[in-house]
């Protein structure tokens, strides 16, 4: 049971909860492709042609299904490097088999999963699909993600689990559905001396939604993203610089409402390093760990974990050496394999790279 005092659940993760799709038979993928026209649009808005595509995709026998969505990747990493019990992720599923296989994968990560389960509305689905010049093709359908309302957040069964919480990690992704979510969280960490963590999302999700981070960036505590999205924010904001060192200092010294902790902007810079700044001027480079070409699978999920790395070591009160340590030994191993799947990182760690 929890009570004010608990130091189960800490860390609190609100965001879409979705499930990817990896298929990789191209000769059938491109022919679903063009049988329900999804190409040469870059962006089809007819979800009866895309819900139809990935329907038929997830029924292959050898695609692969595995939990998606920013703040579930990031929490299930991070749970793989802290005690039992300390995360939990609140979000909003369909009564079907894909919102099954979330909870069970989730759970078997060791992340407690608060969904809410709806009847109108499919589990999120987001499928990469192999084509056979190795270009993926992308398609998606957020469903009950995007349904998830505060009456449900604020009731006492959810509340609770924000209440606990020290730690809160918001998917920027849900700006744009759930922006009234995001408004209470933010709040609650404010008023609660919380430490409130969220992502850039995507350079679209910048160049769109610049007006919310706007609204939001006072009560950032610690900030992520990667180079393409830092740029593109300081493009929104007229900084007139590209260069990413400057760029990254500046997001960490934007005004902030509290000063009861010194903000950091963490930004990484895919095969290159990470970039660290905090509000106090403090600004340093860190490389990557190197992987052979032949070692590197999938980047999906890569930039999740790397966050999941670096918050549980930051919970944990370890320096941010350390913190950034942690996320790229995290990144590191995933980028190794298909999909954000963690079963195997424990002897990874051990035995399999010599850091």
């Amino acid at each position: 049971m929890l009570t004010e005092t608990s130091n189960d659940y800490i860390l609190l993760g609100i965001g879409n909860s979705l499930i990817d799709l990896f298929v990789y038979n191209n000769e059938e993928v491109e022919k679903l492709i063009k049988k329900y026209g999804l190409l040469p649009k870059p962006i089809d808005k007819d979800f009866n042609k895309i819900n139809g595509f990935l329907n038929e995709v997830s029924k292959y026998p050898d695609t692969l299904k595995v939990p998606g969505g920013t703040a579930q990747n990031s929490l299930r990493g991070a749970q793989r490097l802290l005690p039992p019990n300390s995360t939990v992720i609140i979000g909003c599923i369909g009564k079907d088999e894909m919102g099954k296989i979330l909870r069970r994968v989730l759970n078997n990560d060791g992340v407690r999963t608060e969904y809410t389960e709806i009847d109108d509305y499919p589990t999120g689905v987001s499928s990469f699909s192999k084509l056979s010049n190795n270009n993926y093709f992308v398609r998606n359908n957020k469903g009950a993600a995007t349904q998830y309302n505060l009456e449900d957040l604020k009731s006492p069964s959810k509340w609770k689990f924000v209440e606990n919480a020290k730690y809160i990690y918001v998917c920027g992704f849900i700006l744009k559905e759930n922006f009234h979510i995001v408004k209470e969280i933010y709040k609650h960490a404010l008023e609660n001396n919380k430490i409130y963590a969220t992502n850039l999302g995507s350079v679209k999700l910048v160049t769109k939604y610049k007006y919310r981070m706007d609204e939001i960036s006072p009560y950032w505590d610690i900030i992520f993203g990667n180079e393409s999205e830092a740029l593109a924010f300081a493009e929104m904001s007229n900084w007139n610089t590209t260069d990413i060192f400057e760029v990254t200092k500046k997001l960490a010294q934007l005004p902030k409402h509290s000063s009861n902790f010194v903000r950091m902007a963490v930004i990484t810079r895919d095969v290159r390093s990470t970039i660290y700044a905090d509000q106090n001027g403090t600004i340093k480079e860190y490389p990557i760990i190197p992987i052979a070409e032949n070692d590197l699978i999938d980047a999906t999920g890569a930039g999740d974990s790397f966050v999941g790395g670096f918050l549980s070591q930051f919970i944990q009160g370890k320096s941010i050496d350390e913190c950034i340590m942690a996320g790229h030994k995290l990144a590191n191993y995933i980028i190794r394999q298909v999909g954000t799947q963690y079963d195997s990182y424990d002897s990874f760690e051990h035995n399999e790279v010599n850091y």
